[in-house]
């Protein structure tokens, strides 16, 4: 066997091997996707719940502690101010 049949054999079985890689990644490909792109009406409900009884937990602890009973502007100004407190922090954050 001369040097140059050694060449074509070897480059047969590199391509043989990358040819048998492809078809294992395109077999897999459909199961590597985002748990959340493959179920997304199960995550968006169970994130709908989440944000829901987050909002009513606070809801009532501020009923319970008087918070809500007071001038409603306050609440509406503290709301601003952490909103863009943290605007400010995202941006700050973003840029490094």
């Amino acid at each position: 066997m001369n040097e140059q049949d050694k060449k074509e054999i070897h480059v047969d079985i590199l391509k043989h091997v990358e040819g048998l890689s492809q078809k294992i990644n395109n077999m897999m490909a459909p199961r590597t996707q985002a748990v959340l792109a493959r179920y997304p009406i199960t995550f968006g409900v169970l994130i709908l719940f989440g944000v829901i009884s987050l909002h009513e937990g606070l809801k009532g602890l501020m009923k319970e502690f008087g918070f809500l009973d007071i001038n409603p502007w306050y609440p509406f100004i503290i709301g601003l101010v952490i909103l863009i407190i943290t605007g400010t922090l995202y941006k700050k954050l973003d840029d490094k």
